[in-house]
C-alpha cells in the first residue's frame, strides 16, 4: 500500500476497529432520471480506512453516486449504506458520518470563511472554539489565512475548494467523499491534500473520491472502482487491476476497460 500505509494502520486502533468491516456498502443500486439511466445495478463495498479511487470519464455517473451516498438522491433500486445507515432512509445520521467535498462548492453570500466554519461547527453540535483552533494550523498551511475573514462568495476557485476541505473534515468524519478534490489547487496545495489524505487513512478515516488524473490514484489510492456510461467495470485494489492486465500502465489499463465496455 502507497507510503507503507499498511504499518501505520496496523497500529491505529479506528483503522483495527474499522479494518474487517465495510464502511460503505452499495448494493445492486440503480439511478434513473426519466427514460436516462446514470446508474445500471452498480455493486461495491469499500473497508474501513481505505483510500478508494472513483474513475470513470464524464458521465460515468461518479457524481450521480456520490450525491446517493450523500442521500440528497433517492436511488431508483437498490441500496446504498454508510456504516450499516441506508444513505436515503437514514440521511441525517449518514451526513455526520461523512464530510462530504463537492466540484463545486457554494457558500452562503453573507458569511466570511471564519463564520461559515463556526456555523458549521456549531450545527455538528462541536465546540466552536476547541474547532476553530484545531483547524487553525490547516488554515495556515492552506494559505487561508489572508482570506479567511473574506466573503466566502468571493473566493476563487481554488480558495473555495480549500474551505471546502475544511467544511468536510471539520467534525471528524468516519467517511470522506471528495469529488474531483484538487480541481483549482496550486501544486503546493495539493501536495499538502497529498498529506492530509494520508494522515486521515493512517487515523481509521475511510476515503473515496474521484478523479480523472491516474497520477492521483497511483499516489494515494490503495482500491479503485471505476464506472462507464453508468456500469461497473472494475472493482478491487491496483494490484489486482495491474495483475488482470498483465502489468500495464493504469492509463491503459482505464482506457482498454472503458473502451470495452463502450463496445458491450
Amino acid at each position: 500500500m502507497t507510503r507503507e500505509l499498511l504499518a501505520a494502520q496496523a497500529i491505529s486502533p479506528l483503522f483495527r476497529e474499522n479494518a474487517d468491516r465495510p464502511l460503505v456498502q452499495i448494493v445492486d443500486t440503480t439511478k434513473s432520471f426519466g427514460q436516462k439511466l446514470a446508474l445500471d445495478r452498480i455493486s461495491f463495498s469499500v473497508l474501513g480506512g481505505r483510500i478508494c479511487g472513483l474513475l470513470g470519464p464524464n458521465g460515468a455517473g461518479k457524481t450521480t453516486l456520490f450525491r446517493l451516498l450523500m442521500g440528497i438522491l433517492k436511488a431508483t433500486d437498490g441500496r446504498l449504506l454508510v456504516d450499516g445507515l441506508d444513505a436515503f432512509e437514514d440521511r441525517v445520521e449518514v451526513k455526520r458520518r461523512i464530510g462530504f467535498l463537492p466540484d463545486e462548492p457554494v457558500f452562503y453570500s453573507y458569511l466570511s470563511g471564519r463564520e461559515t466554519l463556526e456555523l458549521s461547527a456549531a450545527m455538528h453540535g462541536l465546540d466552536v472554539v476547541e474547532a476553530m483552533a484545531r483547524l487553525a494550523p490547516m488554515i495556515v498551511r492552506l494559505r487561508l489565512s489572508d482570506e479567511i475573514d473574506g466573503y466566502a462568495e468571493d473566493y476563487s476557485r481554488g480558495m473555495k475548494k480549500k474551505l471546502g476541505l475544511l467544511l468536510a473534515i471539520l467534525h471528524r468524519p468516519k467517511l470522506l467523499v471528495l469529488d474531483e478534490p484538487t480541481n483549482g489547487l496550486d501544486v503546493e496545495t495539493t501536495h499538502f491534500f497529498y498529506d492530509l489524505i494520508f494522515d486521515l487513512a493512517n487515523d481509521g478515516v475511510t476515503i473515496l473520491f474521484s478523479t480523472h488524473l491516474m497520477e492521483h490514484v497511483l499516489k494515494l489510492c490503495s482500491h479503485a472502482v471505476i464506472l462507464d456510461r453508468g456500469r461497473l467495470v472494475f472493482e478491487g485494489s491496483l494490484a489486482q487491476l495491474r495483475d488482470e492486465h498483465g502489468g500495464e500502465g493504469l492509463e491503459e489499463i482505464f482506457l482498454a476497460l472503458t473502451r470495452r465496455a463502450a463496445e458491450q
